[in-house]
Protein backbone atom coordinates (compact mmCIF):
# COMPACT_ATOMS: atom_id res chain seq x y z
CA UNK A 1 0.00 0.00 0.00
CA UNK A 2 1.76 3.31 -1.27
CA UNK A 3 -0.14 5.36 1.50
CA UNK A 4 1.28 3.36 4.12
CA UNK A 5 5.10 3.19 3.07
CA UNK A 6 5.05 7.15 2.48
CA UNK A 7 3.50 7.41 5.86
CA UNK A 8 6.39 5.79 7.74
CA UNK A 9 8.96 7.34 5.04
CA UNK A 10 7.77 10.99 5.95
CA UNK A 11 6.04 11.12 9.07
CA UNK A 12 7.14 14.80 9.69
CA UNK A 13 5.53 15.84 7.08
CA UNK A 14 2.41 14.69 8.32
CA UNK A 15 2.93 16.01 11.96
CA UNK A 16 2.54 19.91 9.79
CA UNK A 17 -0.55 18.47 8.05
CA UNK A 18 1.31 17.51 4.68
CA UNK A 19 -1.22 14.75 3.04
CA UNK A 20 -0.74 12.89 0.11
CA UNK A 21 -3.39 10.94 -1.85
CA UNK A 22 -2.14 7.78 -3.70
CA UNK A 23 -2.32 8.70 -7.42
CA UNK A 24 -1.03 7.72 -10.67
CA UNK A 25 1.86 9.67 -11.68
CA UNK A 26 3.47 8.94 -15.45
CA UNK A 27 1.50 5.95 -15.89
CA UNK A 28 3.72 4.67 -12.58
CA UNK A 29 1.44 4.23 -8.86
CA UNK A 30 2.74 6.97 -6.70
CA UNK A 31 1.29 9.93 -4.87
CA UNK A 32 0.39 13.57 -4.78
CA UNK A 33 1.63 15.26 -1.52
CA UNK A 34 0.06 18.33 -0.62
CA UNK A 35 -0.04 21.23 1.91
CA UNK A 36 -2.06 22.26 4.44
CA UNK A 37 -4.06 24.80 2.64
CA UNK A 38 -4.34 22.01 -0.14
CA UNK A 39 -2.40 23.28 -2.25
CA UNK A 40 0.08 20.83 -4.37
CA UNK A 41 3.72 20.29 -2.89
CA UNK A 42 5.08 17.71 -4.66
CA UNK A 43 4.17 14.42 -7.07
CA UNK A 44 6.44 11.17 -6.32
CA UNK A 45 6.35 8.17 -9.02
CA UNK A 46 7.14 4.68 -8.20
CA UNK A 47 8.87 2.32 -10.43
CA UNK A 48 7.49 -1.01 -9.33
CA UNK A 49 8.86 -4.13 -11.01
CA UNK A 50 7.62 -7.87 -10.28
CA UNK A 51 6.53 -5.77 -6.64
CA UNK A 52 9.20 -4.62 -6.00
CA UNK A 53 10.31 -0.75 -6.13
CA UNK A 54 12.77 0.09 -8.51
CA UNK A 55 12.90 3.59 -8.48
CA UNK A 56 11.75 6.60 -6.77
CA UNK A 57 11.19 9.65 -9.16
CA UNK A 58 10.02 12.95 -8.29
CA UNK A 59 8.80 15.81 -9.19
CA UNK A 60 8.96 19.69 -6.98
CA UNK A 61 9.14 22.14 -9.86
CA UNK A 62 6.37 24.33 -9.65
CA UNK A 63 6.01 24.73 -13.44
CA UNK A 64 5.63 20.77 -13.97
CA UNK A 65 2.95 21.03 -10.97
CA UNK A 66 0.70 23.60 -12.09
CA UNK A 67 -1.46 21.19 -14.23
CA UNK A 68 -2.61 19.11 -11.13
CA UNK A 69 -3.91 22.79 -9.44
CA UNK A 70 -1.96 25.53 -7.10
CA UNK A 71 1.08 25.01 -5.97
CA UNK A 72 2.04 25.36 -2.40
CA UNK A 73 5.17 27.24 -1.13
CA UNK A 74 7.72 24.70 -1.17
CA UNK A 75 10.35 27.25 0.54
CA UNK A 76 8.02 27.64 3.17
CA UNK A 77 7.26 24.10 3.84
CA UNK A 78 10.77 23.11 4.25
CA UNK A 79 11.08 25.64 6.22
CA UNK A 80 8.05 23.99 8.78
CA UNK A 81 9.76 20.47 8.18
CA UNK A 82 12.78 21.33 9.37
CA UNK A 83 11.58 23.07 12.47
CA UNK A 84 8.94 19.70 13.39
CA UNK A 85 12.16 17.04 12.49
CA UNK A 86 14.08 19.11 15.85
CA UNK A 87 11.21 18.88 18.30
CA UNK A 88 10.54 15.80 20.03
CA UNK A 89 7.66 13.52 18.92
Amino acid sequence: NVARVLGAVFPWLIRIDVSFEPHEVNGQPGAIFRDRDGKVLYALALDVLDGKIQTIRGVINPDKLGHIGPVADAWAVDREVKRARRQPH
